[in-house]
């Protein structure tokens, strides 16, 4: 028979005289005449997968065609030929007469030395067994021809490469993660047959886009991967995305949960790592609340974690406020407290009006102290003449006479400066409460002393030693 194809090496016929191999499994009916495979081999083959063969147009290549004879004996005709899938169109067909021996599995090798037609695409390879121009079996195989210099894709990636390293030569981008196969390869050096490179959670071109490393999980290294930080919105290229001395990680899983996106989560004016530091808390701006924000509080050097520095009964905003030095518990030093001076109606930045009570007391204690003086010579004169005058058996009685309850109240008071809390009066006389209750209200009553009420307290003051600004009890019953 004519072979009308330019280039035809050579056509081998080997017939096996054993039994079917199980590779090659017999027919359901033993009578029946089966092609059961098509393979192909030499320099000329570029790939062999499952669903397709793919062959260079211009290198030899061989095909091997092996079929169960089932009754059939006798010579027979063996054509093979290519149809091409874009037009339907067929090359020339190669035929050979072959002997057959009955229920018999032989193999038939062909040997090209290139394609029949230098074209690239889709082709099926089509095997005939005929008798006296009867089909008695046939066999089509899917075959891609190709160059090897040639760009079937169109993705930069001459076929050869793609052979190479494994990727689609009809699809310039094998793995569908968005970037051509080229790029992969020569531009980002990722896997072209992997849409995930780093198994980070980001396709390949999802990570170009957003500027990090498409072959790192962690871009920046913060103990974050990219997709992580991507949900979050921080920065997968900088470990602290807000600049604020805490990496991402730390932001999010520590205790304090601060805002990775946010130097300043609180916004008191402190970065997130500076109250961490300073033991302030960077969710709350006002960690003591006493009314200034801890940024506040660093401008004024006060403690941002005591309400009040200084500890003179004054917030550190009163003292502000008031203009009094938040960290000096007595701003004029006259020796009372700025919050003692404030309660009181005093000008706890000056220590003049301190200076005049101070000076009151001591003229009520001089006087007091003469007076005290004169009574007790008095005392002694009576006591002299009583005893040459009166009789014996009265002496035992003088002694327990010597003060009255109103003067030992008010000897008390000269003695802490001309005043006491009630309180102390009852343990410094060991009399009950009820009587020094009753006896200062009529003291208060003879303007020998004054009762001033300070949160829940009374304190008895000497009469007129009073500050301006506070009424005696006494005053507010009138």
């Amino acid at each position: 028979m004519t072979n009308r194809l330019t280039v035809i090496v050579c056509i081998c016929v080997f017939l096996f005289a054993t039994t079917t191999p199980a590779a090659l499994a017999a027919p359901s009916s033993s009578n029946q005449l089966v092609i059961q495979t098509v393979t192909y081999s030499g320099a000329g083959v570029a790939e062999t997968g499952e669903n397709n063969t793919y062959l260079w147009q211009s290198e030899p290549y061989n095909m091997s065609v092996a079929f169960y004879t089932g009754n059939r004996s006798g010579n027979h005709e063996l054509c093979t030929y290519f149809e091409l899938s874009s037009n339907n169109t067929t090359s020339s067909t190669t035929c050979q007469e072959v002997s057959l021996s009955e229920n018999k599995t032989q193999r038939i090798n062909f040997s090209f030395a290139k394609l029949p037609e230098n074209k690239s695409g889709q082709r099926t390879t089509v095997v005939r067994v005929k008798k006296g121009g009867t089909i008695l079996a046939q066999n089509t195989t899917a075959v891609y021809t190709m160059a090897k210099s040639g760009d079937e894709d169109g993705d930069q990636l001459v076929n050869k490469d793609e052979i190479k390293l494994g990727t689609n030569v009809s699809s310039s981008d094998t793995d569908k993660d968005g970037l051509a196969d080229r790029a992969e390869v020569v531009d980002y050096e990722t896997d072209p047959l992997k849409p995930d490179t780093d198994n980070d959670g980001l396709r390949d071109a999802e990570e170009v886009q957003a500027g990090t490393d498409p072959n790192q999980p962690d871009t920046d290294g913060d103990g974050l991967n990219d997709s992580r930080e991507i949900q979050l919105g921080t920065n997968a290229s900088a470990a602290d995305t807000d600049s604020d001395g805490l990496t991402d990680i730390k932001e999010i899983n520590g205790n304090t949960a601060t805002d990775p996106t946010k130097k300043d989560t609180d916004g008191d004016g402190l970065n997130d790592a500076t109250e961490l530091g300073e033991k302030t808390d960077p969710l709350e701006p006002d960690t003591d609340d006493d009314g200034l924000d801890d940024g506040q509080e660093r401008k004024y050097e006060t403690d941002p974690t005591k309400s009040d520095t200084d500890g003179d009964g004054l917030t550190d905003k009163e003292e502000i406020e008031l203009g009094t030095d938040p960290l000096d518990g007595d701003t004029d030093s006259d020796g009372l407290s700025d919050g003692f001076e404030h309660r009181f109606g005093t000008n706890p930045k000056s220590p003049v009006i301190a200076g005049g009570l101070y000076l009151v007391l001591l003229s009520l204690l001089i006087g007091g102290v003469v007076l005290f003086q004169r009574t007790e010579n008095n005392l002694v004169s009576k006591l002299l003449d009583k005893k040459l005058h009166q009789e014996p058996e009265i002496e035992a009685t003088q002694s327990s006479e010597v003060v009255t309850d109103e003067d030992q109240v008010i000897s008390y008071l000269q003695k802490n400066g001309g005043r006491l809390p009630q309180g102390e009066i009852v343990e410094k006389t060991g009399w009950s409460k009820s009587k020094v209750s009753r006896l200062l209200s009529k003291m208060e009553s003879n303007q020998q002393i004054s009762k001033v009420n300070i949160g829940r307290k009374n304190i008895v003051i000497l009469y007129g030693q009073e500050p301006d600004n506070i009424n005696s009890s006494s005053e507010n019953k009138k």
